[in-house]
């Protein structure tokens, strides 16, 4: 249940890191995901769910593309860095909320800090019947709350890797990372594939936050107010190294340690914070790999990249990873 939203919301940082771009914002479009799929939830309630959830994931998926897009014009246009402006959307969708669901237009009867909950129909089915006399592995099956939303999220992990190395526009993203030079010499489109790429990152963000109201709380409440999810999914998207499957491995460690804190707390007596210190520990290891690169570029400390005695006149605009996959022409 932790680990669905990671994956989608991993996804959403590793694409733009492909391109060169570091997208603090996966927070942001999530949060404002979750607006829309609320809207639709509760003001189309009376539609079958067969119509209802589809509307629901779309409206999030198309709220997330635009909360990221403005940063990605801002980018392309006129070269705003895209972690300042992704950080102050941030903000404001987070205090968005907190106007809709606090004497907003959102807000519940009767309810602070709360939206009316959305129709039965825009629910995503769960794996095992919410009923406490049926018994899975002990315990009572509406214990477990993982839905098909996790199904989701791993189609959408598919599509960012089919995205990224079988099509025409992951090789321009690819290119667009290694080197803008090289790709404007190539006839790549570098403001297009900026602006593309942040809507395609603010869809996945956006479907996290849809799966999650949608899957699991039905309602938003103040719990949105200090969510983490965009943030975790930045440590989700470098642990996994950018890769489909690393991301979804990654997400499944994160929420395991997630789930397994609380657990903790409970069973054991040790705090739950220890598992913010095992995260920042996987981050620091994660960050011991660049300390070579790092070496390397500080004079002095290292030998300087030996370079092959002859090269074509254009081997310095393409890379390994700019290039297109085997087979292809």
């Amino acid at each position: 249940m932790y680990a669905t939203p990671l994956i989608a919301a991993g996804v959403a940082v590793a694409l733009p890191f492909r391109a060169g771009l570091f997208n603090i914002g996966a927070e942001g479009q999530l949060l404002v995901g979750t607006v829309a799929c609320t809207v639709v939830g509760i003001k189309l309630s009376s539609l079958p769910g067969a119509v209802l959830i589809p509307l629901e994931l779309i409206a999030g998926m198309a709220a997330g593309a635009a909360w990221a897009g403005i940063a990605g014009v801002l980018k392309a246009t006129v070269g705003a860095h895209e972690v300042v402006t992704t950080i102050m959307l941030n903000y404001i969708a987070q205090w968005l909320i907190r106007y809709l669901i606090i004497g907003g237009p959102l807000q519940a009867p009767h309810a602070f800090s709360a939206s009316s909950p959305i129709g039965v129909n825009g629910r995503l089915p769960t794996f095992f019947p919410a009923s406490n006399s049926v018994i899975v592995f002990g315990l009572p099956s509406s214990v477990y709350r993982v839905n098909t939303g996790l199904l989701i999220a791993l189609a959408a992990a598919a599509v960012f890797a089919f995205l990224l190395w079988r099509t025409a526009l992951g090789y321009e993203i690819r290119a667009v990372g290694q080197s803008q030079k090289a790709a404007r010499y190539a006839g790549v489109s570098v403001a297009r594939t900026i602006i593309v790429t942040m809507l395609i990152a603010g869809a996945f963000s956006g479907l996290a936050g849809a799966i999650q109201l949608a899957g699991v709380d039905h309602q938003m409440t103040d719990q949105y107010f200090n969510d983490t999810t965009g943030f975790d999914a930045i440590a989700v998207a470098l642990l996994g190294l950018g890769s489909a499957q690393g991301i979804v491995l990654a997400s499944l460690l994160f929420g395991a340690l997630r789930t397994g804190g609380a657990v903790m707390q409970s069973d054991a007596g040790l705090s739950s914070n220890l598992v913010l210190v095992l995260q920042a520990l996987i981050l620091f290891s994660i960050a011991a790999n660049f300390v070579g690169q790092i070496r390397r570029l500080i004079p002095g400390l290292g030998p300087p990249p030996a370079m092959p005695s002859e090269l074509p006149p254009a081997a310095p605009l393409m890379t390994e990873a700019a290039a297109p996959p085997p087979g292809t022409t």
